[in-house]
Formats: structure tokens, C-alpha cells, sequence
């Protein structure tokens, strides 16, 4: 990996704005603004998939990027990849925590996410295998068509099939309601907060290894790294998607999801401005 000479009080600081102003677009328009939390099972089988193929697709285009910064072993790049979109889509930690600790079943949720990081894992392993041998768009979106098919059709149904036995054998570990109730209180928003570190430091880990990467042009860049966290985090067409599909009108529908999106930007442009503003000149 590029070592930078970087001020780490400044990286500090940046992390801790960086997951404070992108977690509360979220908070706030949710706790503040009463926008509703969107139904994601208005989202069909078509819309997953090709939303599935864009992240797989942006994936690619990062890790191409981030291969020529990474050494060592096809192990160690895989191993690096699988961390990175866990802990950038919250799937590693974040998530199932945060599911568990609101239905106080925390080693449910946590045992049962580990199929998600073993489909996470096959995804990973055949896009750094790939994605730096395929030297032109139309390759790469074929290699992304058939890796979101095998990661959704093949990999998730079977690894979830073999996991079958264990979910059966923490069933009365399953949660039997919810207690975080809106208006949040410190009880709830603390744990989100400071579990919301995860996307962060992924968000940082992709910016040492690609930003100067990305363009000479300063916008640009910007421009580049925010559309490639929006796609990885499933962010970028999703909001489309559900402003069509979703119960309510477009507005409103819009408002549901693209918090997640507004999130996502205030998220990859803040680390951005982390990343240039901790640098030593």
C-alpha cells in the first residue's frame, strides 16, 4: 500500500466529521424530518440484480485501481477486498449488530450474517481475479453480469442451504420484537453512532488507495469517488428504483430512500476532504 505522510491529528478529526455529518443527513431527516424508512421489499428480483451488477461493476473499476497499491499474495488482496465492502455496506458489524441490539438478540443476528460474508467472500475472490485482466468496458460489465449471477443465484442460496443446520440451532436465540422506537435516545443513537465507524474507515482505507488515482482534475475526483461509494453501496440507481416502485408518491418515496444516498455522498465527499486536508504538504 502508498504510505502517505500524513498529520494524524487532522485524520482524526476528519474521521470523527466525516462519521458525524454522514450518519446524522440520516438521523435527521428520519428523527428530524419525519421521513419514513423505506420498504425495501417493493424492490423486485430484476431491480436487485442489475443494482447488483452496477456494484459489482464499481468494484471492479476500484479494484483495478487499488491492485497497483496493494502487494502481496492473491490471499492477502482477496482478504483486503471482502473487508472493505463488508465494512463499507455495514455487512461485516454494523448492520447485524445494530439489528440484534434493537431485538436484543445480538448473537442471533451476528451468527447468521456470517452466509452474507461467505457470498461477500466468493464475489470478492472472483473480482480480484478478474478485474485486472479485462481490458475494456464491455469485458468488465459481462465479468460483472456473471459475477452478480453467481453471488445471487448460486453463491447466497447455497452457502445459505449448508448454513441451514446452525440458523436452526440458535432459533430460540431469534429476536421476538423491537424496542428502538422512534424518537431515538442516547440508548439507541450512541451504539449507532459509534458502530457507524465501520463505513468510515473503509471509506478511508478506498481513498488512501485510489484517490490520486482517479483524476488530475480536483472536482473530478471528488465527482469519481462519490459515484464509486454510491454504486458499492447499492446507492446509486436504488433511489430511481424505489421513487417508481415505492406505496407512497415520488416525492415522498424519493425522500424514504435517498437519505441513504445523501449519507452515502456527505460520506465519500468527507473523507475526500479528510484524505487531502490530513496530507503533510
Amino acid at each position: 500500500m502508498q504510505q502517505y505522510d500524513i498529520n494524524w491529528l487532522k485524520f482524526s478529526i476528519g474521521v470523527i466529521m466525516s462519521l458525524v455529518l454522514s450518519l446524522s443527513v440520516h438521523i435527521v431527516m428520519l428523527q428530524g424530518m419525519n421521513v419514513a424508512f423505506p420498504d425495501f421489499t417493493v424492490i423486485t428480483g430484476p431491480y436487485k440484480f442489475f443494482t447488483r451488477v452496477v456494484s459489482v461493476l464499481s468494484l471492479m473499476f476500484f479494484w483495478e485501481l487499488a491492485d497497483k497499491k496493494v502487494g502481496g499474495t492473491i490471499a492477502k488482496k482477496w482478504t483486503l477486498l471482502v473487508i472493505i465492502d463488508a465494512m463499507l455496506t455495514e455487512s461485516l458489524f454494523r448492520g447485524p449488530f445494530m439489528n440484534g441490539y434493537c431485538s436484543n438478540s445480538i448473537s442471533f443476528m451476528l451468527i447468521n450474517n456470517i452466509p452474507k460474508l461467505l457470498a461477500i467472500a466468493v464475489m470478492c475472490g472472483l473480482i480480484v481475479f478478474t478485474a485486472s485482466r479485462l481490458n475494456n468496458f464491455f469485458l468488465k460489465f459481462s465479468a460483472a453480469v456473471a459475477i452478480a449471477a453467481i453471488f445471487m443465484f448460486v453463491a447466497s442460496p447455497l452457502i445459505t442451504a449448508a448454513w441451514r443446520p446452525v440458523a436452526n440451532s440458535i432459533a430460540h436465540l431469534a429476536p421476538t420484537g423491537e424496542w428502538c422506537k422512534l424518537p431515538y435516545g442516547p440508548e439507541v443513537l450512541i451504539p449507532s453512532y459509534v458502530s457507524f465507524i465501520e463505513p468510515v474507515i473503509a471509506c478511508m482505507i478506498m481513498a488512501i488507495l485510489i484517490w490520486n488515482q482517479l483524476s488530475p482534475t480536483r472536482w473530478l475526483k471528488y465527482f469519481l469517488f462519490t459515484l464509486i461509494i454510491l454504486a458499492i453501496k447499492n446507492q446509486l440507481l436504488m433511489p430511481i428504483f424505489y421513487a417508481i416502485l415505492g406505496k407512497d408518491n415520488l416525492i415522498i418515496n424519493l425522500a424514504s430512500e435517498g437519505q441513504f444516498t445523501l449519507e452515502a455522498i456527505t460520506l465519500a465527499i468527507t473523507t475526500g476532504f479528510t484524505f487531502e486536508w490530513s496530507l503533510k504538504s
